[in-house]
């Protein structure tokens, strides 16, 4: 009887294991044949010209030479100058901050000013109030008016960041310090407020050639394991592609949200007991009434006029937005137009113009970036 009923619960024993084995299987195998069956349907952006909120032209301060981060004597004073960056200064914002205020460290000075509130100027500032420094910020004009606001806000470290052949070895050294620096602080700034988020990027291939811009070149030079901070595209199989091209890859980006994060730099900045002045800078002898002994120089293309660097390039960028979408998680590039869903609007972008001062949009380069952006609506499955 005992005998017979061990070999019952034997059996049954089994039984349960091979459908608690099997149970735990099928669902890894639906699920990944749900994936594969089903390509991912991604939310539309709708286009159209009346659903326009806003467009700006900023301009990149770019210099063939790179970013100038370097150490200068005005007469009595220290000027260590941080500006240049081209359409990399969103990205490396924090890591040239870093090396300008190492450059500061050799001053002596407690007491510090800091001439510009962008992107740099404000990254530098904190930098330096971490360090124990008082910092005194000038500027001519604040969030909106300023070219760190008519970014597209996205991770580009080398974008028009120097022309590929004046890369040398301390250059290169020096942008792979700023750029881990930089990457570091984003991912440590993740999950406040949505400053800094992560997002899906789409790249369609639709044989059309798009104008280069330095990138592709710069990384074959910049971009070494130790910076290679990304997940490489996957191009994607039909099955997985969410569009009907049929040459399309999807890697993680790192989005900022401008508005947000430009607020809460210059928040932080006067918590911390930070002061900014209003003032317009024209020439070195503005620059030497400051009553400080060691100034930090951000100001961008201002610094063409203020301190003469012939060097310095406006690269004219066209944005156009449209009416926020919160459900759009996810941003797409073909022929060189792109789209970033943000919350102050869903930018597009992908234009620029060399040694262009002209800040006036273009009606016709919003026209095509809402063709383009329409073409990619209309090919992506329902």
């Amino acid at each position: 009887m005992n005998h017979s009923r061990r070999g019952v619960i034997r059996r049954l024993s089994i039984a349960a294991l091979g459908t608690s084995v099997l149970g735990a299987c099928a669902p890894s195998y639906q699920q990944s044949t749900a994936y594969i069956s089903h390509p991912r349907k991604l939310p539309k952006v709708k286009v159209s010209k009346d659903r326009v909120i806003k467009e700006t032209v900023g301009l990149r301060p770019f210099r063939e030479g790179g970013p100038r981060i370097e150490k200068q004597e005005l007469g009595n004073k220290v000027i260590v100058h941080n500006y240049g960056h081209g359409g990399s200064g969103w990205s490396l914002s924090w890591g040239t901050a870093l090396l300008a205020s190492e450059l500061v460290d050799t001053t002596n000075q407690r007491q510090v000013a800091v001439m510009g509130c962008g992107v740099v100027g404000l990254s530098t500032a904190r930098t330096l109030q971490k360090k124990g420094y008082e910092v005194t910020i000038y500027t001519k004009d604040s969030y909106p008016n300023i070219t760190s606001a008519m970014a597209t806000g996205t991770w580009s470290p080398t974008s028009r960041l120097i022309k590929p052949d004046r890369v040398t070895p301390a250059f290169a050294a020096m942008y792979q310090k700023a750029c881990t620096h930089s990457f570091q602080t984003f991912q440590r700034l993740l999950g406040l407020n949505h400053v800094v988020d992560w997002m899906d990027s789409y790249r369609i291939s639709n044989g059309q050639s798009t104008r280069s811009d330095y990138s592709n070149e710069l990384k074959d030079k910049l971009v070494t394991p130790e910076v290679d901070f990304y997940p490489k595209g996957i191009p994607l199989s039909r099955k997985e592609n969410p569009f009907k091209y049929s040459n399309v890859s999807k890697s993680p980006t790192t989005i900022f949200n401008i508005p947000a994060y430009l607020k809460m730099l210059q928040d932080d900045f006067l918590l911390a007991g930070g002061n900014i002045q209003v003032k317009e800078f024209k020439k070195p002898e503005d620059v030497d009434a400051l009553p400080f002994s060691c100034i930090v120089n951000c100001t961008g293309l201002g610094a063409q006029e203020i301190f003469g660097d012939e060097e310095l390039m406006p690269v004219s960028g066209q944005l156009c937005f449209l009416i926020p979408q919160p459900e759009l998680n996810y941003r797409a590039n073909m022929s060189g137009v792109y789209f970033i869903p943000r919350q102050d609007g869903i930018m597009l972008g992908g234009n620029g113009i060399d040694n262009n001062w002209n800040t006036t949009p273009d009606p016709e380069v919003r026209d095509r970036y809402l063709h383009a952006l329409e073409e990619m609506m209309k090919n992506l499955r329902s």
